[in-house]
This record gives structure tokens, sequence and C-alpha cells, in this order.
């Protein structure tokens, strides 16, 4: 199961250059979409970025290996790309996995090509693209592990509605406590639905 290949239970990866990137889910599977946990010393990331009219916003969540709510941000990043929230909101939940001392994380998202970028060399053309990118391959490489994977936005619904609460803001919000828009959805996930 992803984020315990190579690592013992409760254990940290001691090398910084271990890396799996998992397999995706690709757009011909025919399962429905569905958040799963992350194994026992692992904690997830599901991040999410929207651009509406050229103004953008980001959201992510943190759950660990029983479904529980870790932490969640919001944020109002205001012009950009659909494609830059997405790795914004990427590099934005990871530095956070870094300032909380998570180490050992699986990035998922709905957004394919950021994960695809995560896992080999991007060919970007953009330089704001190009910028982000980079900054995401340096917090990376701070990770003693990572794994990445793609789901489809209906797997995605806790990020992707932090990500549509941060439109809203005025300043960046980080919860330690899920927000009452999001609760439903939690419990969905961390039960199967």
């Amino acid at each position: 199961m992803i984020c315990n290949k190579f690592i013992k239970i409760g254990a940290l990866c001691k090398n910084r250059a271990s890396v799996l990137v998992a397999s995706r889910n690709r757009h011909y599977n025919t399962e429905k979409p569905k958040w799963k946990k992350p194994e026992k010393g692992c904690i997830k990331l599901n991040f999410d970025g929207s651009s509406k009219s050229r103004k953008a916003s980001i959201g992510g969540v943190y759950r660990n290996h029983e479904g529980v709510f870790l932490l969640g941000y919001s944020e109002r990043i205001e012009k950009a790309t659909s494609s830059v929230a997405e790795l914004v909101a990427a590099k934005r939940g990871l530095e956070l996995a870094l300032e909380n001392g998570w180490f050992n994380i699986w990035i998922e998202g709905d957004a394919k090509f950021v994960v695809d970028v995560i896992g080999k060399p991007a060919q970007m053309r953009s330089k704001e693209h190009v910028k982000h990118i980079n900054e995401i391959k340096v917090l990376l490489s701070l990770l003693d592990h990572f794994d990445a994977s793609h789901i489809f936005r209906r797997g995605n619904k806790v990020a992707d509605k932090l990500a549509n609460l941060g439109y809203g803001m005025k300043m960046p919000k980080v919860w330690d406590e899920p927000p009452p828009e999001i609760i439903r959805f939690l419990r969905d996930d961390a039960n199967g639905k």
C-alpha cells in the first residue's frame, strides 16, 4: 500500500533521496473515485487549486491513517490560471508539512499534470510554472519519503471545498479543526463512501 513500501510502521525513512511515485489512476479507470486512507505512519495531503475569471484560490487537507483531519488550509491567491493555482496549492501543502514536522507524505490531487511533474522532469514553457515546479522539487527533497497519486475531482471533495472557500478570504487560513463546510465530506471519506 502507498506510503509504507520502504519504511517500517511508525518509522520514517532515513534516506531523504528515497522517492516512489505511486501508480496513478488513469482516465480510463472505471472504478468510482473515492478517497483512500494512508497507511499508519503516513500522512496524506489532498490539494486543489481553482481559477474563475482569472481570480484564483487554493485549498488542501491533511489526514492520518484513520482519516482524521489534522490540518486544512485555504487562501485566495488573486490572479492565476488554474494550472498555476494547482501548483501553488501543492506547494503550500508541502510547506505546511515541513512546518509541522511531517516528512512521510502521500500527496494526492485532481490535477494530473501536477502529479506527473512531481514524478518526472517537467517540460513547461511558462516561467511561472517552472518557478513553482522548482520550488516544489526543493520542498520534496526535504521530505524523508513521499508518494504522489492522481484522483478524480469527485474523490477530492474536501480539498475542492477548501479551495472554493479561499475565494471569500481576505487572509490565508490554516485550520487545526475542520470548518463546518467540510465535515460531511470528511466523514464520508473516512467511511469509504
